[in-house]
């Protein structure tokens, strides 16, 4: 009779939250930089990512910056010779 009852139930919707979880993908990597940083970007406000991102490139701009002076303050002579045969 336990069958019976078993076999007639209707299988269990599953909730909008369930859906969600099972459509987001998954990085399979423990602490993955990359995984963690979508997981984060889906939660939060689009002017909010759109704000780090903007942060993100100028930071990256500013350490370009002090990296081409630095290049810039080094001598630029080689100890190679150019020799042209004839």
């Amino acid at each position: 009779m336990a069958e019976q009852r078993a076999g007639n139930r209707r299988p269990r919707k599953a909730s909008q939250a369930e859906e969600g979880a099972a459509a987001r993908p998954v990085c399979p990597v423990g602490f993955c930089p990359v995984g963690m940083a979508l997981a984060f970007g889906e939660q939060v406000r689009p002017e909010a990512v759109e704000h780090l991102m903007a942060a993100g490139r100028e930071l990256l701009l500013a350490m370009k910056a002090v990296v081409d002076a630095r290049v810039e303050s080094f001598e630029r002579t080689s100890p190679l010779e150019q020799v042209t045969i004839e």
